[in-house]
């Protein structure tokens, strides 16, 4: 399933994507809220963390 996806961030409408390169290259990133922080626009800050490529994290 995963492997048939195009360029872009896929996410799973939980705070997990899979960034897909146009080079072909994937990984797995989760974005996440931080608590009691704001950005400029005074929404809640929000930040990505890598979890590594998808040839080595799966999803199981």
């Amino acid at each position: 399933m995963v492997e048939n996806l195009g360029p872009g961030r896929h996410g799973d409408g939980s705070g997990l994507y899979l960034v897909v390169d146009p080079t072909g290259a994937r990984r797995w990133i989760v974005r996440v809220t931080v608590k009691g922080q704001k950005n400029r626009k005074g929404a809640p800050l929000r930040t990505d963390f890598g979890l590594g490529g998808a040839d080595v994290v799966t999803l199981n």
